[in-house]
């Protein structure tokens, strides 16, 4: 992934921008201390570009970014003042980067806006067009002026059918050309785009389940918003639909249960929803929390009992009104949680092959060099790549596989200078290590040959490196102790000179001792 400088970019200034495939456009917007909210809009004229956001991480990506805007078509994020990451400085600069999932060409707008918790009366940006209801995906005729940024994007082309779009009013993003070339292009992932023309799934177009649900998402270990209905059968397992209210953990982290509202009553957000509260407890953050697409009470981050985010403007979060440890629990029932945490092997082979390993490979794609930044270094590789080390390092029939593949993705990561995925923590710590001691030698000749044969080759030559050490150790100690036992044997012949006639016969017992001693260091 290219690393652009940052840009500055005016609150209020929409800008124009082309990202190439697997690259940043990065910019940088100043915030006053009097804005009580910022929104950000970026609307794709064609491709599928995400966007990273972060008040504290210049440069953010998927693995270091605040907040992440990966939606299809036309994309908003409201930031407001009370978010906790929100900065404190004055100004305070907000980094923005904008990631090319495939070549994108982008109208990017960050603006100053209002608190939706404290506004008496929802913003107008032009008579008759609210604030809040800019990029919706629909042209608003009221709101196509600059001051509203053309509907916040809605209104760049015209509704109905831009050039080389099949319904602009729809979804921003897909040409024509992209329709049934065989590659899946989620802008094109809606009825009126006919599909993508069935490459996103190998099953015909009327058993797509529901617009907007992949094939790929059902049952993918993350519970989509999209899929979570009954004619997708609520994404598999992923959104523990029907699952009972047992759970044991005194806290209720290993709660998966379905209610959704608080002690107080107040009803749940959807922990995939970042309105009317921002929030960082996400699916991406808490990969094995229960978190996704509902807004069932969960406690993935170490609180009392489990809690929800409210729809309620006015009250960010809540504790809810869940049973007690045990108490719904069947007798020897196992709580989903632990089910999910100690089932399953790394591998389960089948006409179809599940498991860590397989959605390891998956996520993260090819680890050579045809690895991409936006595979390699994403949140989701980082999180499939830790439940992976949790089955697949002591599994003995995939280790050897597992451990090959590991060391593939360790060297594209660090190639591609995205070192942030904490399963690895300990690698890039000797990487660095490795790099500040054998210097950029080391290094070309791992770009030229791959880590893997390096790592082997270094290997290699520290255990001959070992072994020769070894075997100089073993001849030195050997060559010194029969010099000792020699300077032994001399000063003892020079005191025999001297001993009385009387005594010779002790003397030749007393040389004969000697002898015993030194023959085995004379014959070795």
């Amino acid at each position: 992934g290219g690393h652009a400088a940052e840009r500055p970019i005016k609150l209020g200034e929409m800008v124009s921008g082309y990202v190439r495939e697997d690259s940043f456009e990065r910019y940088a917007a100043a915030v006053p201390a009097s804005a009580a909210a910022v929104k950000v809009i970026i609307t794709p004229v064609f491709g599928d570009p995400d966007v990273f956001l972060s008040f504290n991480r210049p440069e953010p990506d998927d693995t270091t970014a605040t907040w992440v805007m990966d939606g299809m078509g036309t994309d908003e994020r409201l930031i407001r003042r009370e978010a906790a990451e929100f900065c404190r400085a004055d100004p305070c600069v907000l980094h923005v980067a904008v990631y090319g999932y495939e070549a994108s060409e982008f109208r990017l707008a960050v603006f100053e806006s209002a608190d939706v918790t404290v506004a008496k009366a929802a913003p107008e940006c032009a008579p008759g067009c609210e604030d809040f209801g800019l990029s919706d995906g629909t042209c608003n005729p009221r709101c196509n002026v600059s001051a509203c940024f053309f509907d916040g994007g809605d209104c760049l082309v015209a509704a109905g059918g831009g050039p080389g779009t099949c319904d602009w009013k729809t979804r921003a993003g897909c040409p024509s050309s992209w329709i049934g070339d065989g590659v899946c292009d989620e802008a094109c992932f809606v009825e009126e785009c006919d599909w993508d023309g069935n490459d996103c799934a190998t099953t015909k177009r009327e058993e797509i389940c529901h617009p907007g649900c992949m094939a790929a998402w059902l049952d993918d270990g993350e519970c989509d918003q999209e899929c979570n209905n009954e004619a997708c059968g609520f994404d598999g397992a992923d959104c523990s639909h029907g699952t009972s209210e047992c759970y044991h953990d005194a806290a209720g982290a290993d709660y998966r249960g379905q209610e959704s509202r608080t002690k107080s009553g107040r009803e749940c957000m959807m922990w995939s929803s970042q309105l009317p509260h921002q929030h960082r407890v996400t699916h991406q953050n808490y990969p094995r929390a229960g978190l996704g697409g509902h807004n069932h009470c969960r406690n993935p981050d170490g609180m009392s009992a489990p809690y929800c985010f409210t729809v309620d403007p006015t009250t960010r979060w809540e504790l809810c009104r869940v049973p007690a440890p045990y108490e719904r629990c069947a007798k020897d029932e196992v709580p989903k949680a632990a089910q999910a945490d100690h089932g399953g092997p790394c591998l389960a082979d089948g006409p179809a092959p599940t498991g860590p390993l397989v959605k390891f490979r998956a996520t993260c794609g090819p680890a050579g060099p045809n690895a991409t930044y936006g595979k390699v270094c994403s949140r989701a590789c980082c999180n499939a790549a830790t439940e992976a080390a949790a089955r697949c390092g002591s599994d003995p029939a995939h280790r050897a596989d597992y451990s090959r593949y590991v060391m593939d993705v360790q060297w594209a990561m660090l190639q591609l200078n995205c070192t942030g995925c904490r399963a690895y923590a300990t690698f890039f710590q000797h990487a660095g290590l490795m790099h500040s001691v054998s210097g950029p030698a080391v290094a070309s000749i791992a770009n030229a040959t791959g880590f893997r044969a390096v790592s082997f080759a270094l290997t290699g030559a520290l255990a001959v490196l070992l072994g020769a050490a070894c075997v100089c150790a073993r001849s030195l100690h050997a060559r010194r102790h029969y010099r000792l036992q020699t300077m032994d044997v001399e000063a003892d012949t020079d005191d025999e000179e001297d001993l009385d006639e009387d005594d010779g016969l002790l003397a030749m017992e007393a040389e004969g001792d000697r002898e015993q001693r030194i023959r085995p260091y004379q014959d070795g």
